[in-house]
């Protein structure tokens, strides 16, 4: 019994090693029995019979094809070396392995031919500045011409698109010269703004001064005009205190001859007595110094 379960137990192992596989998550399995296509597996355990059925991986990630470096003659007979990208997705595992029989050269080849075709209609500036719509035409033409494979054309980059090294030399002159012209062009027009600039700076500057004059000669004519109307007050002031004066001194001055008699006898003896209203004696107090 012993020996039995022990051969029971070597054919399973043999069994899980040989029969069971694990399919990855970015494969899909194409089964062949005797050579004939049976099934798609898709990722998972499957099981396969050692000798009689085989498998075809195929890998359905999107995948970079690198383009073999390419001398094409542009439109106006220039030669540019092109160096490019392709990314390509597997659609549909067996008509991609089973229609074709290398589908990735395939895609390599079309998309030699259809650089070829976009380029001859270019000439070598539209070539080089227009990357962006050669990208369009050519992921265009592949995707429509790779359908029938299911395969799917993601997108076309082009890496490198070189002209002939004298073309570049004279590219890199005429650069430099647009470079200098539009360095002048600036140092033209920054000169002329500075011009300007001064120019409104100095008009401006001679606007102030001649309002900052003004406006000092406004004030001078009302410092003046004060000064005058002070002064006006001042005499009128000096003259209504000498009017003032001269009613008092008119007043005291109003006291008689007979009335300072009067005053002479009443002061110096006699006995005759006199009245004398306060004016007057105000007047004569303010004319012998008495309080």
């Amino acid at each position: 019994m012993s020996s039995i379960f022990l051969l029971l137990i070597i054919l399973w192992v043999l069994f899980l090693l040989f029969w069971v596989r694990v399919i990855n998550q970015w494969e899909v399995w194409l089964k062949e029995f005797l050579g004939q296509y049976t099934e798609t597996v898709t990722p998972g355990l499957t099981f396969v019979i050692p000798w009689v059925q085989t498998i075809k991986k195929v890998d359905v990630r999107e995948q970079v094809i690198n383009v073999p470096e390419q001398q094409i003659i542009t439109k106006d007979n220039v030669w540019v070396a092109v160096d490019w990208v392709v990314y390509v997705q597997i659609v549909d595992p067996y008509k991609s392995m089973y229609e074709i029989s290398n589908v990735f050269m395939a895609v390599v080849n079309l998309a030699q031919t259809g650089l070829r075709s976009v380029l001859w209609t270019m000439s070598l500036d539209e070539t080089l500045s227009n990357r962006e719509f050669i990208n369009g035409k050519l992921l265009e033409a592949l995707d429509r011409d790779t359908g029938k494979w299911w395969v799917k054309i993601m997108r076309v980059e082009i890496k490198r698109l070189d002209p002939p090294k004298d073309i570049q030399e004279s590219m890199s002159k005429q650069m430099k010269a647009e470079r200098d012209k539009r360095a002048q062009i600036l140092e033209a027009e920054w000169y002329k703004s500075a011009l300007i600039t001064k120019s409104e700076w100095d008009k401006q500057s001679k606007i102030l001064q001649a309002e900052w004059e003004r406006q000092m000669q406004i004030l001078q004519a009302e410092w003046k005009a004060q000064a005058t109307i002070v002064v006006a007050q001042a005499d009128a002031k000096s003259m209504e205190l000498q009017s003032l004066a001269a009613q008092e001194f008119f007043k005291w001055s109003a006291v008689t001859k007979e009335q300072l008699k009067v005053i002479e006898n009443a002061l110096w003896g006699g006995n005759t007595k006199y009245i004398l209203d306060n004016d007057i004696l105000g007047a004569v107090g303010k004319a012998f110094g008495i309080k």
